[in-house]
């Protein structure tokens, strides 16, 4: 699949949320990314984290290359806003996608719950 192939797929309008952890455990967003384009496919699937544990998400989000997601860091959400919206998708695993070509990422999958 070509990248112009692929940028076509990326229908919908999402907003990524970088968010820090405060001492008391408690989250506040940092920054935003919006009006980023990505695809969302809805449905249960199970995922192994970081840490070996398998858990359930309810979303796949396919962000592009230069969508500015950081795979070492560990607090993300995600906002559909169209053409459906749905707020709040927490992120529990980035996987970056390489181009086996160039070995340069090609794409990011997001698990969200």
């Amino acid at each position: 699949m070509s990248l112009a192939e692929f940028v076509s797929m990326m229908t919908h309008d999402v907003v990524l949320k970088k968010r820090k952890r405060s001492s008391s455990g408690d989250f506040s967003v940092v920054s935003t990314s919006p009006s980023l384009k990505g695809f969302v496919q809805y449905g249960n699937f199970l995922v192994t984290t970081e840490k070996g544990e398998e858990v359930k998400a309810t979303a796949l989000v396919f962000l592009q290359d230069d969508c500015g997601i950081d795979v070492n860091y560990p607090y993300w959400m995600i906002d559909q806003t169209a053409p459906q919206v749905r707020g709040d998708m927490e992120v529990i695993k980035i996987d970056p996608v390489s181009n086996p070509l160039t070995g340069n990422t090609h794409h990011f999958e997001c698990a969200v719950r």
